[in-house]
């Protein structure tokens, strides 16, 4: 991964400071400066990427991008409506930036294609899936949660009410698809260094450890013990069946009792361990070091489009195995859950 020049920092500065004092005077004009000139001087006024290598500068667009659009129940893209969120479109806007302090212009063409791939998978086969497999469907108006998966594993699950609970270790595994595959035991932070830099630092005392960036942001990880999650929606979104290869949903119209029904089946077998459970936090590895406290419940922002709920369990005390996945049973589930297939 190539790293940042401290010459390459200062050209890109020169770029910021004069596009930054442009809208400070603009802010006191008439008009003011509009939404995304407010965006655009908050990047500019702590560009918190200038220091960061090409390659996760480009990972980030494309988790971003992946953010600012869903699928709406017409199959139509639409933009996420900033009555729900701005969080993207200010990211996004700060990286627009970025790029056009590195390379003057918009983000280079193949990365935008890049992006869009993901985008475009799910209209592959025309009208996405997940369109397709709600459509008719009744949505309830009352809070419910969605488990997307195999027709031959949910079925099963609705008339028994017997599921798999995977111990999170086993979704850093390279044959998942991008949406599924992800270190569920580490959560990575981006501390920008670029200050230091310039004042020709190479190093930083980070609570009573000297950490060495030299070229380069500093690379934070925070690691933590295995655990058990089980994973849903919050809604039905019709991204997901594509995205988890998934021909069927099981929606839950009664969550509060298929939560009591999990917890307490797997506290009957393993009463020494934490319960945890509810929406996961996003954080974003730049910006957000105090988002979450709990990290078994929280994930990189590049997975928000999926708006995970999840019920999670780990040990009070470390355990001298490896966790393996294991079976439970919430009982039959046809009285509270509907069972929706393409």
């Amino acid at each position: 991964m190539a790293k940042v020049s401290l010459d390459q920092i200062r050209k890109r500065l020169e770029v910021f400071d004069q596009q930054r004092r442009h809208y400070e005077w603009k802010s006191g004009q008439q008009r003011g400066l509009a939404r995304h000139e407010v965006w655009r001087h908050t990047y500019l006024a702590r560009p918190y990427l200038i220091g960061a290598p090409d390659d996760r500068v480009a990972e980030r667009f494309r988790n971003i991008f992946l953010n600012v659009n869903e699928i709406g129940p017409d199959g139509n893209l639409r933009p996420v409506p900033m009555s729900e969120t701005d969080e993207y479109m200010q990211v996004f806007t700060h990286i627009l930036e970025e790029y056009g302090g590195r390379f003057g212009d918009m983000p280079p063409i193949n990365l935008i294609q890049s992006a869009k791939a993901p985008i475009l998978k799910y209209f592959e086969h025309g009208m996405p899936i997940g369109v397709r497999m709600f459509d008719g469907y009744n949505t309830p108006t009352t809070p419910i949660l969605v488990k997307y998966g195999k027709r031959q594993f949910l079925e099963p699950m609705l008339q028994t009410g017997n599921l798999r609970l995977a111990n999170a270790g086993l979704y850093n595994d390279a044959s998942f698809l991008d949406s599924v595959r992800d270190d569920e035991t580490s959560r990575t932070f981006f501390i920008p260094t670029y200050k230091e830099r310039l004042e020709g630092k190479s190093n930083i005392n980070f609570q009573g450890k000297l950490i060495e960036f030299e070229d380069d942001d500093i690379v934070l990880p925070l690691v933590f013990d295995d655990y058990y999650l089980f994973s849903l929606c919050e809604h039905i979104h019709y991204r997901m069946p594509t995205d988890f290869d998934a021909d069927s949903a099981i929606v839950i119209r009664n969550p509060i009792l298929f939560k009591q029904r999990l917890i307490s089946s797997f506290l009957a077998r393993f009463p020494d361990w934490i319960p945890m459970e509810g929406k996961v936090t996003y954080y974003d590895p730049y910006r957000d070091y105090t988002k979450f406290r709990i990290p078994e419940m929280a994930k990189h922002f590049g997975y928000a489009y999926q708006k995970e709920v999840r019920v999670a369990f780990k040990p009070r005390s470390r355990v001298s195995t490896n966790l393996e996945p294991l079976f439970l049973s919430v009982g039959p589930m046809n009285d509270y859950a509907d069972l929706i297939s393409i």
